[in-house]
């Protein structure tokens, strides 16, 4: 009976993220998960944990089959692969529910289990293979104000939230003396959506007061436009065919430069020649930017190695005085831009994992135009709050986000994507700008709302806005949920191995 309410546990959940999104189940579904493991046998919670996110991980990144279809171009290496990935992800999973066995049901217990969650989740987003796609807090990009806290504690604090609130109501959905336990439920859950709410409607309201232009008070405006496109960038392009395309390119700068903006954003890997060594290509844009009196960032490549000749991801800003800056992506996207232990797995080859790694970048130092200090922030980068963090920390007062969602396709893995974005936008509270070649693009306001522009059409869309500068709780202090994750799983830990201790003591029969 259990292994089947964790398994509709862990599908109902799943729903909470695209394509249905609806996020409100991220608040009720994952209880049972946390409801059951407490007091079971280790070796079963491990199980259990790791089932549910098998399953969780199965539907939830499911549209990604897409992409490793686009490498493999054989549907059983496709669903071999994906398999593989999920059940090594799904282990962050089981080691979950293996420590939460020993967790006691109690007050400490419940925070104990959200501190472990959160723990797990982060560890998920170390090392070379990091990958969190699709953790809890991402689910709610939907709903601004539940985010509003994650500028205290960043995508950790919230995940740390909603885990508490699920832990404890899956403790009141098994326990088996709800009368006796109901004051203390009632008065956790009373102060926890007090402090939720009432922070959101706050914070939320404040931030977009402060974000939105006005005419009326000596604050500066921006205006900033981004072209999407319209191009598949997930095929190549022979020089012959990339001519009309890059003069429809330069038409749409044009047009995006209409209303004067401070800077025009175009998406990532759209130019194919590296800069500045392809001459041709690097006066295109130069000239652009002069031509237009607008500063343009636009995605493609650099010799980031003159003697391997390895090609870095790069981000190109052209200045219309002529000049020309380059920011290199710092996290490269696993098995997709670089292979770590390559020689040491071979075998991954057959997976059509990317055959010369990528350089990767040393920076997080944002590009200036102006008084414009823009952290550029490259594709799969936004999954990983540290990054928008630490440019937001070194000065950046406007993050963008170019991206090359043509490996999508037309699956829910675009509006995913778009998710983690939301999230780096109300960590830092900055302006983000995220620049797509067919979509999702959006201009995403401080507190987390979305303006976006509809995929898979040829837009040069503009927003003007106030810039907010503060430095948030979560920028300055990062990831401080995660140490204090450390020690409520420590303390929760050791209570419940007391209190079976305890019980033991209890039960062993008095000496004669």
């Amino acid at each position: 009976m259990v292994f089947w309410v964790l398994t509709l546990s862990a599908m109902v959940s799943a729903l909470a993220h695209p394509p249905l999104r609806w996020w409100w189940l991220m608040l009720i579904a994952p209880a049972p998960l946390f409801g059951y493991l407490p007091g079971i046998r280790a070796r079963v919670g491990f199980l259990y944990g790791w089932w549910w996110g098998f399953v969780y991980g199965l539907i939830v990144g499911f549209p990604l089959t897409y992409l490793v279809n686009l490498q493999t171009q054989s549907l059983w290496l496709t669903t071999i692969g994906w398999i593989g990935v999920v059940g090594l992800s799904a282990l962050f999973w089981g080691l979950f529910g293996l420590l939460a066995t020993q967790m006691p049901r109690s007050w400490l217990g419940w925070l104990g289990m959200a501190g472990l969650w959160t723990l797990c989740q982060w560890l998920r987003g170390l090392g070379p293979f990091a990958f969190v796609w699709g953790h809890f807090a991402v689910a709610l990009y939907r709903a601004p104000l539940l985010l509003q806290v994650a500028d205290l504690g960043g995508a950790w604090g919230l995940e740390f939230l909603i885990a508490f609130w699920n832990a404890l109501l899956g403790r009141w959905l098994t326990a088996r003396q709800k009368e006796r336990w109901a004051p203390s439920f009632w008065f956790t859950t009373i102060l926890l959506w007090v402090f939720w709410l009432g922070y959101g409607i706050e914070r939320g309201v404040s931030i977009i007061r402060r974000s939105l232009p006005d005419s009326d008070d000596a604050i500066p405006n921006y205006t900033f436009a981004l072209v999407q496109p319209n191009v598949n960038l997930a095929r190549a392009y022979t020089p012959e065919e990339w001519k009309p395309i890059r003069a429809r390119i330069a038409h749409l700068v044009q047009q995006a430069a209409e209303p004067h903006p401070h800077l025009i954003v175009l998406p990532e890997s759209l130019e194919p020649y590296p800069l500045p060594d392809s001459e041709e290509a690097f006066e295109f844009w130069r000239r652009l930017a002069q031509q237009t009196r607008a500063p343009i960032l636009v995605g493609g490549y650099r010799i980031g190695d003159p003697i391997t000749h390895q090609y870095t991801n790069t981000v190109h800003l052209f200045l219309p005085d002529g000049s020309w800056h380059y920011h290199d992506k710092v996290k490269l996207v696993p098995l997709g831009e670089a292979v770590p232990f390559r020689e040491q797995l071979p075998f991954l080859q057959a997976f059509g994992v990317v055959e010369r790694d990528l350089l990767s970048g040393d920076s997080l130092e944002p590009l200036q135009a102006g008084d414009l200090r823009i952290g550029a922030v490259i594709c799969m980068e936004s999954t990983y709050p540290w990054i928008a963090r630490a440019m937001a920390r070194h000065g950046a007062n406007l993050l963008v986000v170019v991206s090359n969602e043509s490996w999508f396709g037309r699956t829910a893995a675009l509006e995913q994507h778009l998710a983690f974005s939301v999230l780096r936008a109300v960590e830092t509270r900055r302006w983000v700008i995220r620049c797509a070649p067919e979509g999702v693009s959006a201009f995403i306001e401080p507190a987390g709302i979305i303006w976006r522009t509809p995929a898979f059409q040829e837009a040069t869309p503009s927003q003007t806005v106030r810039l907010v500068e503060e430095q948030t709780l979560y920028v300055r202090w990062g990831d401080w949920i995660v140490p204090l994750s450390v020690a409520l799983t420590a303390l929760g830990w050791l209570m419940g191995v007391r209190a079976r201790a305890a019980r033991a003591s209890c039960d062993r029969p008095a000496a004669t």
